[in-house]
């Protein structure tokens, strides 16, 4: 019978409020919460990278590559 383990994270997305919103900018952070490892994220591709790099380590291990556990 196979394991499963159950990962979380906070995404915190800030959205420039500009009259024109085809160049409407955005930032934000994500948050692994096992283990409170955090990064700023200003493209989609960060969010995913940041995922991915977390779902493919143990939660005891330190996924390399990203900031510390600074909370904002």
């Amino acid at each position: 019978m196979a394991t499963r383990r159950v990962e979380s994270f906070l995404v915190r997305i800030v959205v420039a409020e500009n009259e024109d919103t085809a160049t409407q900018r955005w930032s934000g952070r994500i948050q692994h919460i096992g283990t409170g490892f955090e990064c700023r994220i200003d493209q989609l591709d960060e969010l995913l990278a940041f995922i991915a790099n977390h779902l493919q380590h143990s939660p005891a291990t330190n996924p390399a590559g990203n900031s510390s556990s600074s909370t904002t």
